[in-house]
């Protein structure tokens, strides 16, 4: 199985790779209707470690490249945000940041399109700032399917005329196991690819 390809599929995939590995769970038109209708509003991915939020945000933000992102588990300040001249930012891992931080990013005329676990509702309703969340909840055979069609694909050699396919029942055996953690989903394939 190995021979088949460049690197383990299910190793990490670089932000350049990003784009042909996920299987967006929103369009970009949808944010810029949020924005448009919006335009210093919230957007929060919300959800569990390892549903997809980050790789969302990197994902959008690259769709949006003028536009920068914070990535606050490698250190960014909100003084970094809030400074910037930009009236879009994209943060990761908001929960960082302290509720006081919060409220002072959420009190800027910036959209803020972040990622979280655990809504920032309260926040935003404090300074009155509108807000739109976007779940990472839940998993089906199509989608993971397809997530592990384009690793395979994204990884596979020229020379492989192989194609590696999951059926259905391995697949909902697969999140029989895992659930929506697609995170846990990668790292045990990461193991079997090994």
């Amino acid at each position: 199985m190995k021979e088949h390809y460049n690197f383990n599929p299910f190793a990490g995939v670089l932000d350049h790779e990003i784009s042909h590995t996920i299987v967006p769970r929103f369009s970009v038109a949808e944010i810029a209707s949020y924005i448009e209708n919006n335009p210093s509003i919230a957007i929060e991915f919300l959800g569990k470690q390892g549903r997809g939020k980050t790789t969302h945000l990197i994902w959008l933000q690259q769709q949006l490249p003028h536009y920068p992102i914070f990535l606050l588990e490698k250190g960014a300040k909100v003084s970094e945000i809030i400074q910037h001249t930009a009236n879009i930012v994209f943060v990761d891992s908001i929960h960082h940041l302290s509720f006081k931080e919060r409220v002072q990013l959420f009190t800027t005329k910036k959209v803020v399109i972040y990622t979280t676990h655990y809504t920032r509702k309260i926040s935003c309703l404090l300074v009155k700032k509108p807000m739109k969340t976007i779940r990472f909840k839940g998993i089906d055979t199509k989608i993971l399917g397809k997530i592990i069609h384009n690793r395979l694909l994204l990884a596979q050699n020229e020379t492989s005329m192989k194609q590696t396919t999951f059926s259905e029942s391995e697949l909902k055996k697969i999140i029989q196991k895992y659930g929506d953690n697609y995170r846990g989903i990668i790292n045990k394939l990461y193991e079997k690819y090994q």
